[in-house]
């Protein structure tokens, strides 16, 4: 397990509080977190994940160490996957979708407690975020959730720039698709294979204009094309400064969403952080206890 998620897995153990009820683990994995609450609450804990090979190599981790620890395989989102009364759920950075279907069932299943660190808001969104706890004035859309989890602090130096060289390609390429194609409209990209980014500018742009029906560029056009990627990244960036002001106070609001679901379905809850941001930046924890 790598070291920064085996740190995110012991903040979170370390703040979390045991109810005395058998826990079960929402898409752990497997069940790195799970185990190590089977060994420090002294309960069982039933680990539920959609991947058999994740679930197999956790069964045998759980038997290693010996503890209570049991594995089940099933696609949460689905209804009828085993959730019982008076259990305690945790999930630490289980995706959208996920963390949602956690937060709806609970009061319906009679789960006791719960412990959820939400990640990857924009996941299972199409279109407008759907409130939980209610009607609201305000319209959050798809990517205004998604923009909730683009902090990077936990990236290593070489990590952001990659990232910032794979920016700067695309919108050099996009220059040169709208110079093709007479739009000079903003059009969205299908993934970009990584490699495509760890060659030199001129593969990339090859590869890029193949599998986009365009003319390869001249090579006496690719420095200009490559700057002037690099002109609009750093456009992109001064611009996301403003924008990415509000990244923090949206997650909070998407977690409150959350956490007022839970009050209005009857437990008391609390929002607080389990770790600071350089360890991850989504350490927003929601604990709810069934009054």
């Amino acid at each position: 397990m790598p070291g920064r998620k085996r740190a995110q897995i012991e903040a979170f153990a370390a703040t979390v509080h045991g109810s005395g009820l058998p826990v079960v683990d929402w898409c752990g994995g497997k069940g790195h977190l799970g185990r190590l609450l089977a060994r420090q609450w002294k309960v069982r804990v039933s680990t539920l994940d959609s991947d058999p090979a994740l679930c197999a190599d956790g069964q045998d981790l759980a038997a290693r160490a010996g503890v209570a620890q049991d594995f089940v395989v099933a696609d949460v989102t689905v209804p009828g996957v085993p959730l019982d009364r008076g259990l305690h759920a945790v999930a630490l950075h289980a995706c959208g979708h996920l963390h949602r279907a956690l937060v709806t069932r609970a009061a319906p299943s009679g789960l006791g407690a719960l412990d959820v660190a939400p990640c990857c808001y924009h996941r299972g969104v199409e279109g407008v975020y759907s409130t939980l706890s209610g009607p609201m004035l305000t319209v959050v859309s798809a990517d205004d959730t998604r923009m909730a989890v683009t902090e990077a602090v936990t990236a290593a130096p070489r990590q952001v720039r990659q990232r910032d060289r794979e920016i700067a390609w695309k919108l050099g390429f996009d220059a040169w698709r709208r110079r093709q194609s007479g739009c000079d409209g903003y059009r969205s990209f299908r993934p970009v294979p990584a490699a495509w980014s760890r060659g030199s500018f001129g593969e990339f742009m090859q590869l890029m204009a193949q599998r986009e029906n365009l003319a390869v560029p001249a090579a006496s056009d690719m420095d200009k094309l490559e700057r002037r990627g690099w002109q609009r990244q750093r456009e992109v960036m001064r611009l996301s400064v403003v924008r990415h002001a509000f990244r923090r106070p949206l997650e909070i609001w998407l977690a409150l969403d959350l956490a007022v679901r839970l009050e209005n379905d009857g437990y008391a809850v609390q929002l607080r952080c389990f770790c600071e941001r350089p360890l991850t930046p989504r350490n927003l924890l929601i604990s709810a206890r069934l009054d």
